[in-house]
């Protein structure tokens, strides 16, 4: 692919992550919840509200990390730290490289990236390819990893 097909493809998957993220935030809230839990185990993400009571129930898969400190992204499928079955659900992601032509996209080791809204970039990328709702950036310390979760079922809680 080259470098101009890439940028377009770029700007599209970015526009429409962008799409998706303001209909999620419309539908369920999810930046203004209270808290949330991952359960790796189940691969779902759970957000309570103010009240404490869980409000929605996503389905996830882990994209990948942004480390602030280093500057670098790291991908969930080659992430030691990731549960080996959420890995696994991360690999269609190595797709991307073969449909790019770009090596950052199966690159086992951390890759340097300039800021966070490059991992912004990589994230809308991964959504588009796995055809997600939209994706969730999971708050962190501030010299802990930004983990980026692609969102693929989501309902609200009933009560």
């Amino acid at each position: 692919m080259s470098e101009q097909t890439f940028e377009r493809l770029l700007e599209t998957a970015t526009a429409a992550l962008m799409s998706k993220q303001e209909e999620l935030h419309r539908l369920y809230a999810l930046g203004d919840m209270a808290r949330w839990s991952l359960d790796q185990e189940t691969a779902t993400t759970q957000f309570f509200d103010a009240s404490d009571r869980m409000a929605v129930e996503a389905q996830i898969l882990n994209i990948g990390s942004f480390s602030p400190r280093h500057s670098t992204w790291k991908w969930a499928w080659g992430n030691p730290s990731v549960p080996q079955a959420l890995r696994e659900k991360a690999l269609p992601l190595k797709e991307l490289q073969t449909i790019t032509g770009f090596d950052l996209f199966a690159s086992e080791e951390a890759i340097a990236l300039e800021d966070e809204s490059m991992a912004w970039e990589l994230t809308a990328l991964a959504v588009q390819h796995l055809g997600a709702l939209g994706c969730y950036r999971a708050p962190s310390t501030p010299d802990g990893p930004t983990v980026f979760l692609a969102i693929t079922g989501l309902k609200h809680a009933s009560h």
